[in-house]
């Protein structure tokens, strides 16, 4: 019973903001189905993430030079997690007909994120306990999703412009990798209050919502 609870706890924020960002696209909705399959490739890339991080460890859990733990949650966290997540959305929605418009680009990275970060949860209240559970449900999965979002708007725009579409990819990987890094960088360090790090997930969560209003209000009539 204590195990469903928990998996409850971890999965159910993350899909309640799914179904959030989902109604935000208004006009052309994506295809039900494929939410669902980025949802779980992003939980599936959780794997290879704890692989990758599983070397830095101790620079994330040990005290050691503010420069190193800079570096490890820059280069291995953030370039890490926003890379395999982006990856996720590239795997399964990229490619299929219904991606077709640069907000479907934030909508399926922000899928992918919540997946990622619905796995993640579940793995924190199994090791932390539920005490965990609403602050991971409410920033830490927001957190996901705005990073994961940017990410995604420069994905979209890829797709809508073939000749630049390497350069407007990175680009959106490497703003959401170092957003990603200095978030978990200021609550890693602990040198500055945690509200810091909870405006930078504002922020970007208000970037992310406003991109996908101003791309509607641009979005061809058909």
């Amino acid at each position: 019973m204590r195990l469903l609870a928990l998996i409850v706890a971890s999965f159910v924020p993350g899909l309640l903001w799914v179904w959030f960002f989902y109604r935000q696209d208004r006009y052309d909705k994506e295809p039900v189905y494929l939410v669902i399959i980025t949802f779980v490739a992003g939980m599936l890339a959780v794997f290879p993430a704890l692989i990758l991080e599983l070397p830095f460890k101790e620079h994330l859990t040990q005290p050691t030079h503010l420069l190193v733990r800079f570096l490890v949650a820059l280069l291995v966290v953030g370039l890490g997690e926003e890379g395999l997540k982006l990856l996720a959305v590239v795997v399964t929605a990229f490619r299929h007909r219904a991606f077709n418009e640069p907000v479907d680009g934030i909508i399926y990275a922000v899928s992918a994120s919540l997946g990622f970060a619905a796995l993640e949860n579940l793995f924190y209240v199994l090791t932390f306990g539920f005490e965990v559970a609403p602050v991971r449900a409410v920033i830490a999965t927001l957190a996901h999703a705005s990073f994961g979002g940017v990410a995604g708007l420069y994905l979209g725009l890829a797709h809508r412009n073939p000749r630049s579409a390497w350069k407007l990819a990175l680009t959106g990987l490497g703003i959401a990798a170092l957003l990603h890094g200095v978030y978990d960088f200021l609550l890693i360090a602990r040198w500055t209050h945690p509200i810091v790090a909870i405006l930078l997930v504002y922020f970007s969560y208000r970037f992310v919502t406003a991109k996908i209003r101003e791309l509607q209000r641009r979005r061809p009539l058909r």
